[in-house]
């Protein structure tokens, strides 16, 4: 797979992420497209990691901060 094809994949989980914060009124709604706009920025730092940065660890470093700050937000949303 190519950059691109990672961009598309990344652009559509998030447009489907919006799509569901938009039309969700019950919160764990919410919340699952949240995580889907999260995961779709995952698969974008991962996928620059991969093919642009000079800097290979930069990416997963990132993305575990971004799934730390998920598993935060949902303990709080939880709680």
């Amino acid at each position: 797979m190519t950059l691109m094809h990672y961009l598309v994949l990344a652009a559509i989980l998030f447009a489907i992420g919006i799509y569901g914060m938009l039309t969700r009124r019950h919160l764990v709604g919410m919340l699952i497209s949240v995580e889907l706009m999260l995961n779709a920025t995952i698969i974008n730092f991962m996928a620059f990691a991969r093919y642009k940065a000079l800097d290979a660890s930069a990416g997963p470093v990132f993305s575990l901060f971004i799934i730390a700050i998920a598993a935060i937000e949902m303990v709080i949303a939880f709680a």
